[in-house]
Order: C-alpha cells, then sequence, then structure tokens
C-alpha cells in the first residue's frame, strides 16, 4: 500500500502541475491574442487618422483653390513678388510691395523696383500701364491649377505674360516683351483691395 500511495501521490502531483502548465499556457495565449488585438486596433486608428487628415488638407485645398479661382477669374488681383528671376536662372529676393504684376479689369500694371535708387519710375525701376488685349484662363479642376494668358499693350511695348496658380495662391509668371529675353515673377495671389503694392510713375 505504501507504494501505491507513493504513486498515487505522484500522480496527483503530476497532474497538478499539468494543470499548471495548461493554465499557464492557456494565459499566455490570451495575453497574446490581446496584445495583437490591441496592436491591430492601434494600427487601425493610426491609419483612420491619416485618412481623417488627409481627407481634412484635401477640404481646405479645395476651399482655398474655390477662393483662389473667384480672384482670378474676378481680374482684380496682384501678383505680388517674392523673387525675381530672368532667363539665365539668376534669382533675387526683391521687395513685393514694388516688384507686383496688377490685373484690374480691363487694365494692368507690371512693375519692378528696389528699396534704393530712383529709377525711371521713381522707385528704383521701370512701371509700364497699359490695356489687357487678350486674356485667358485654363483650369485644371483635378490638379487644382490654373494658367493664365494675358498680353498687355503699354506706351512702353507689348508684353505677354503667363501665370501659373497654384490652389493655395501662389504664382509664378514669366514676362516677355518686345526685346530678346525674360522676366519671371514668384510670389502670392493678393486681392486687389488687400495689397500694398506701391505703384510708381509709369512712362
Amino acid at each position: 500500500m505504501h507504494g501505491i500511495d507513493i504513486v498515487s501521490s505522484f500522480y496527483n502531483q503530476f497532474l497538478i502541475t499539468m494543470k499548471t502548465i495548461a493554465i499557464i499556457i492557456l494565459g499566455l495565449f490570451l495575453t497574446t491574442g490581446i496584445s495583437a488585438q490591441e496592436n491591430k486596433s492601434q494600427s487601425e486608428s493610426e491609419k483612420n487618422d491619416k485618412i481623417d487628415k488627409k481627407v481634412q488638407r484635401e477640404a481646405l485645398r479645395a476651399e482655398k483653390f474655390k477662393e483662389t479661382k473667384a480672384i482670378v477669374n474676378n481680374m482684380h488681383f496682384v501678383l505680388e513678388a517674392d523673387f525675381l528671376s530672368n532667363q539665365y536662372g539668376y534669382r533675387n529676393y526683391v521687395n513685393s510691395n514694388l516688384n507686383f504684376i496688377m490685373v484690374d479689369s480691363t487694365e494692368a500694371v507690371i512693375q519692378t523696383g528696389r528699396n534704393t535708387g530712383i529709377g525711371y519710375n521713381g522707385v528704383g525701376g521701370l512701371t509700364a500701364k497699359g490695356n489687357i488685349t487678350s486674356w485667358k484662363v485654363i483650369t485644371n479642376e483635378k490638379k487644382k491649377t490654373m494658367n493664365v494668358e494675358m498680353n498687355v499693350s503699354s506706351a512702353i511695348g507689348f508684353f505677354r505674360v503667363y501665370m501659373n496658380v497654384s490652389a493655395e495662391g501662389h504664382i509664378t509668371a514669366n514676362l516677355t516683351g518686345n526685346y530678346p529675353g525674360s522676366l519671371i515673377y514668384d510670389g502670392k495671389l493678393v486681392n486687389l483691395e488687400r495689397s500694398y503694392a506701391y505703384k510708381g510713375s509709369s512712362l
């Protein structure tokens, strides 16, 4: 009987050990499952946040493009340049109040200037005021961009202006005239009433 008791005791201990191991394994599975579920939920949450932010950005860009289109189509705006470049790639930072292309209905003003010097226009550069003889706008709704082609006839010559306008109102304009070469205005679109552009004396 003593031997049977030993075997029985060993068997019981073995069962307890196996139950303990089973409980530990089950606990590990449950913990792993919960952790995986939490990671999956976190991943889905981050993915949804990215989608929401993208939707918000696109909605904001669409709203900005709507405003930009209205300003351009009203032909009542100023391209205030932060930079001027020539055909050789020389790029120079400029005063946006003195370097601009202004569109006011059927008229346009094209100006260069600087803080020092008098120049032809009294602000260290040149000012050409004239009539807009042709105007064409091409709108890309998918890319949310606009291309504007404008011809201006002034007392000092004929100018062609090609503008590329982004949804946010950033503009680059290529200006050519009667003579070889070109000038590129790089800046922002501003409603005429809100512009601080200072117009010098035109020839």
